[in-house]
């Protein structure tokens, strides 16, 4: 077998190892979208309790109608720890999480990191969203907005690092599997 068939076959061979590592990725970025709901409350319930069995990362996600007003600019949740009465401190990050499913919508507002124990989760008066967000907001028409369409989910979530690995790691199967593919049919030609 002459080398450069040689040479080709191990670059055609990048294809197959992009997809697998694209699939790993895929399986962890999931992870960051799909976590186990802790607790979901309508707007219209302004505070509700619930337990953390374990420590760890969790996010507060905002769920509603797709394409309509969200009350996204009149409420800030706010996480209290029972036992002490010291709130948990939640981030928000500048580009969040959003998902899609069928005509209503997922979008992660704020990440927090808590011990096992007892939480209230309450809805106080305040903003969700940044400024800008908030500008872009107030330039749509208004509309009456129905509380109890609109929910606050608890859920587990994952680190940020993993899911940057996640991201970097699609990118590399992208590249592993265009550039096997090009390289692949070129590499007679070089």
């Amino acid at each position: 077998m002459k080398k450069s068939k040689i040479t080709q076959i191990l670059v055609f061979s990048l294809i197959p190892f992009g997809v697998i590592i694209l699939i790993f990725s895929i399986k962890i970025l999931q992870k960051a979208f799909s976590g186990n709901i802790i607790i979901e409350i309508p707007y219209s319930t302004k505070s509700a309790g619930f337990t953390l069995t374990e420590a760890g990362n969790y996010s507060i996600w905002h769920k509603g109608p797709l394409f309509s007003m969200a009350p996204l600019d009149e409420f800030k949740p706010e996480i209290t720890d029972r036992s002490t009465g010291v709130s948990v401190r939640l981030t928000s990050k500048l580009f969040r999480p959003v998902t899609n499913i069928g005509n209503s919508a997922r979008m992660e507002l704020f990440r927090f990191t808590a011990p096992p124990g007892k939480y209230v989760l309450e809805l106080k008066e305040g903003s969700s969203i940044s400024g800008i967000e908030n500008s872009i907001i107030r330039l749509m028409p208004f509309r009456m907005v129905d509380y109890d369409s609109y929910t606050l989910q608890v859920r587990q979530s994952q680190s940020i690092l993993k899911s940057l690995t996640g991201i970097i790691l699609i990118v590399f199967a992208g590249f592993c599997i265009v550039g096997g593919f090009i390289f692949g049919l070129l590499i007679e030609k070089l």
